[in-house]
């Protein structure tokens, strides 16, 4: 097997053959028994027009399998898995369907994956109504992400029914292959990041260094190029010297999402009819909304996690930085052994430290004037809009 990247898509091949297999479907079981039926008459009482009926039966039960055996034997599909998905969001899988035949087309092709329901549901099978002779086509399947983490993908199948629905010819496909799904985002009220941040040590300030458009910086010599605007002319008139105000530019607010998660789940203090496994997972849809709220914000942001052994991650912005950090709290494994550091070690950045715990505030584990926020105060946090769409499509299902 081998694997190649395709933009933002890994395209896996096997070398190995498809598993070729043939199911009858009721619409041929149905066409049997009448079959059966008609041949069982001709044979009790022969004439002509039983006989003739019979043939006709029969050889049609023989064509569907013939047609569509040639048909499958030039088949050949490739997965070309996505590199990552989000819960709440589609997932789109394509596979490259080809036709190797030089003669025989192919039709009604449809794709039929092997996940766990409980990763990925299904919302739409890939389907081609026609694959022409040397052709090659793409196909894609949607499916629902239903939890976060990594998700394996299995054999798939490639299936047809043409000509007359009787039996269903299959191609399976064993390859193997792996979809990183992000955890789901909530759309946070966009005031919460600018009153944690405003006059606090993560809040926006002007930079040491010049290059911006906002207050005063300094004075230096005029250099071509310069705009006209930024030309000292107090100072040209004093001196005769051109000379170029510099201005300083400003940093945006500064904020690391620190996610608590030292207390294995078995420990944590929930309530009658609470789970606290579902109480980690929406302490880490919290953080990944802190994240993403940050990021539209224009913000720079971080993360740490207390209770696993992470990367540092420092303080950025844009949009791959921002994936990077959904990755490694998709990638976190909750059943793993859990560790006692605070995960922010002995940094002096300046940002806002925003902490999400799952069950419980603890203030020991960040500096003093950090917010905290808990897991189950993820609803009231939402944007009241989209909040009160969300409980009318759930009242109407």
């Amino acid at each position: 097997m081998h694997r190649a990247r395709c933009n933002n898509a890994v395209v896996s091949a096997s070398s190995s053959r498809p598993k070729r297999s043939t199911r009858l479907l009721k619409a041929g079981v149905v066409y049997i028994v009448a079959i059966l039926a008609v041949g069982l008459a001709a044979g009790g009482r022969p004439n002509n027009l039983l006989v003739w009926t019979f043939g006709f039966l029969l050889a049609g039960l023989l064509v569907s399998g013939i047609v569509s055996g040639f048909m499958m034997m030039a088949v050949h599909a490739v997965r070309v898995e996505p590199r990552r998905g989000q819960v709440g969001q589609p997932l789109l899988i394509r596979y490259e369907i080809a036709n190797r035949s030089h003669w025989i087309p192919a039709y009604d092709l449809r794709t039929d994956e092997r996940v766990d329901a409980a990763a990925l549901a299904v919302a739409g099978p890939a389907w081609i109504m026609h694959v022409g002779p040397r052709e090659r086509l793409h196909a894609e399947a949607v499916y629902r992400p239903l939890r976060r983490g990594p998700v394996r993908l299995g054999a798939f199948e490639v299936t047809t029914a043409f000509p007359f629905g009787l039996m269903r010819k299959s191609l399976r496909f064993a390859q193997q292959g792996e979809v990183l799904i992000h955890p789901e985002i909530r759309p946070l009220r966009a005031d919460i990041l600018a009153r944690v941040t405003s006059g606090g040590v993560g809040g926006q300030r002007l930079s040491s260094r010049p290059g911006g458009f906002d207050d005063f910086f300094g004075v230096r010599e005029y250099r071509p190029g310069d705009s006209v605007r930024s030309i000292a002319w107090k100072r040209l008139a004093g001196t005769g010297q051109l000379a170029t105000i510099e201005r300083s530019r400003s940093v945006p607010p500064r904020v690391r999402v620190l996610v608590d998660l030292r207390t294995p789940t078995a420990s944590l203090r929930v309530t009658d009819g609470e789970d606290g496994r579902a109480l980690e997972e929406q302490a880490i849809v919290l953080a990944a909304s802190f994240l993403a709220l940050a990021d539209r914000l224009g913000y720079e942001y971080a993360l740490s996690v207390a209770g696993f052994e992470l990367p540092p991650v420092s303080l950025r912005k844009g949009h791959f930085h921002r994936e990077k950090l959904l990755s490694l709290l998709a990638a976190i494994d909750l059943d793993a052994p859990r560790g006692r550091g605070n995960g922010l070690g002995a940094s002096e950045e300046r940002a806002t430290v925003v902490v999400v715990h799952p069950d419980r505030t603890d203030l020991d584990i960040a500096p003093p004037d950090a917010w905290h926020f808990r897991a189950r105060e993820l609803q009231s946090l939402v944007e009241i809009a989209v909040a009160a769409a969300a409980a009318g499509a759930e009242a109407r299902t």
